[in-house]
């Protein structure tokens, strides 16, 4: 979605104080009230809007990072900190690499050494 153009409320203010401001004749207080009520109307409605950003993006975040945590195996995930780091040094790197090499074995199992004799399965 493209940016959406900003509103300048605020220089618009600043101007209109300008101009509808009689030349060198005091300001009356009642309207310096009015412009100020409305800067701080104005600068209110902006910080909700930037929470309620600030509170999505922080969400999508945390999607983002739970999907890239489910992408990480089973087996890694549920390492010890402690194991993690002395098996593989705490390189999540070598860690995706030897579980790649996990995945690989279960689909083609290492080649038995010629005359063994493979195991049947009794039944």
């Amino acid at each position: 979605m493209p940016p959406r153009g900003r509103k300048r409320r605020g220089k618009e203010l600043v101007a209109a104080v300008a101009t509808d401001a009689p030349g060198d004749a005091a300001v009356s207080p009642e309207y310096v009230e009015a412009v100020v009520a409305e800067l701080e109307h104005e600068s209110e409605r902006r910080v909700k809007k930037l929470k309620r950003q600030m509170g999505d993006m922080r969400q999508e975040f945390l999607n983002h990072f739970q999907v890239e945590l489910l992408k990480i195996p089973r087996k890694i995930r549920e390492m010890k900190v402690e194991h993690f780091s002395s098996e593989y040094g705490g390189s999540m790197e070598e860690a995706l690499k030897k579980a790649a090499q996990w995945e690989v074995e279960k689909v083609a199992p290492t080649p038995r050494p010629r005359g063994a004799v493979a195991a049947t399965p009794r039944g």
